[in-house]
């Protein structure tokens, strides 16, 4: 697994933490691979019975990792919205365990809908659920309109 996930299989539970705190845990090439890979193995896994999204540090998710969208090797926002959000947020749905965003700080953006995606969402009082791209007249990415409601 890469260094910017933590998995953790006790009791059950299959942990999944977010682990790039220094920039809000917001997603790169590195951190979509191993999330989807995760949740594959949650899925397959006899012994996983629920799985908890969680991030670490101050923030559950900021979404997009922008740095990486903006650098010349980037294959697009496009490509990434395709690839990670959306593979990721279908295995989620498809999967027939329980899956629990625990939202430890704030969700922007692709962040907010993966937690908007799960079947439980528990989150502290303060913590901030944010659609970015509402701020600039366009609709929210990776479901976001379809989960907001439900």
């Amino acid at each position: 697994m890469s260094d910017t996930l933590i998995t953790e299989l006790n009791e059950g539970v299959m942990t999944l933490t977010l682990n790039r705190p220094d920039v809000f845990n917001s997603f790169n090439q590195e951190m979509g691979r191993a999330f989807q890979a995760a949740l594959d193995e949650a899925a397959q896994n006899e012994a996983v019975r629920c799985v908890v999204l969680t991030g670490a540090g101050r923030a559950f998710c900021a979404g997009q990792d922008l740095k990486e969208v903006t650098s010349e090797h980037s294959p697009g926002f496009k490509v990434i919205v395709e690839e990670t959000y959306n593979r990721s947020i279908r295995r989620i749905c498809d999967m027939e365990k329980p899956v629990v965003a625990a939202v430890n700080g704030v969700a922007a953006g692709a962040g907010a809908n993966i937690a908007l995606a799960c079947d439980f969402v528990v989150a502290k009082s303060s913590v901030k659920f944010i659609q970015a791209f509402a701020n600039i007249g366009l609709i929210p990415d990776s479901g976001g309109t379809y989960w907001l409601p439900r």
